[in-house]
């Protein structure tokens, strides 16, 4: 993103020259001032860093609003919130919902988001435009250079992969599935709906990686089933996961895009996302 400032683009968090500049005051509030004037249509990168980046967009978006600049696109490649899109005990908020609400205040012209956890995000944003994980996808598995099986995880990405496979040229996918206890979060069983993967290269697909528990006891079941490597492919990567414990689950590689914070390393390769998302300026 070097050249942001040459587009008329915005980043959030900051970079040098990024146009702005950002800081907090002793009690915690945050604060922006712009340091040049905005053009009359402003682009508006938006990784997120944690529920205090978010008052961040909000206070560049005013000042950007403030100084002249008629109409603001969004690009939030990880929507926050997006894995709460349900309400599964008593007591909970719908997070999903509060963070969409604070988006849409905003009155973007437009919010482009990257491969969301469902398609919950994409009803609750206005002008939103989704862009997918498919040419992601495709590069990583282009990379590979073999024969490849896609591994659909879990029933939510069951609604996900058939498409891919298409957009791949039909690339062979096996369903698993997990049982979650939904008190506690914690994964209770795993199954995996093939009866042999003997010498099969197994491509896990999911849109996030936390802790990296379903793709643990994922693994495992994939190399019972005689796979004989594993490659794990998540569109966003928080970097909390043990990577011991990934590598000793079967997992060989971890690729993901950078639209979380994420150092890349010899077992996790991390790919800019920002080429899935803008050409020249417009959204894909």
């Amino acid at each position: 993103m070097e050249n942001c400032r040459n587009m008329d683009f915005y980043v959030l968090p900051p970079t040098e020259n990024c146009g702005y500049q950002q800081f907090c005051f002793g009690a915690g509030e945050n604060h922006i001032r712009l340091t040049e004037t905005p053009a009359h249509n402003v682009k508006l990168l938006f990784r997120y860093q944690g529920d205090a980046s978010v008052m961040q967009l909000l206070l560049l978006t005013d000042a950007l609003k403030r100084a002249g600049a008629a109409s603001i696109d969004l690009f939030m490649p990880y929507f926050p919130g997006a894995r709460q899109d349900r309400v599964c005990n008593p007591g909970e908020p719908l997070s999903v919902k509060v963070y969409a609400s604070l988006i849409n205040a905003l009155q973007f012209n437009s919010v482009t988001v990257f491969d969301p956890h469902s398609d919950v995000t994409a009803a609750l944003l206005n002008k939103v435009q989704v862009v997918k994980n498919h040419a992601f996808v495709q590069d990583v598995v282009n990379s590979l250079g073999r024969d490849i099986t896609l591994i659909s995880p879990d029933a939510g990405a069951n609604k996900k992969i058939f498409e891919l496979s298409a957009f791949l040229g039909g690339v062979p996918v096996v369903r698993a599935d997990k049982i979650r206890d939904v008190r506690d979060g914690k994964i209770v069983a795993t199954e995996v709906f093939a009866d042999s993967l003997h010498g099969a290269t197994c491509v896990i697909i999911d849109d996030i990686c936390a802790g990296g528990r379903t793709f643990i006891e994922l693994a495992k079941k994939l190399k019972e089933k005689g796979a004989e490597s594993i490659v794990l492919v998540v569109s966003h990567y928080e970097g909390s996961a043990k990577e011991d414990a990934l590598r000793q689950s079967g997992i060989d590689k971890v690729y993901c895009t950078d639209s979380l914070a994420v150092k890349g390393s010899e077992f996790v390769s991390v790919t800019a996302v920002t080429p899935f998302l803008i050409t020249q300026g417009e959204v894909k």
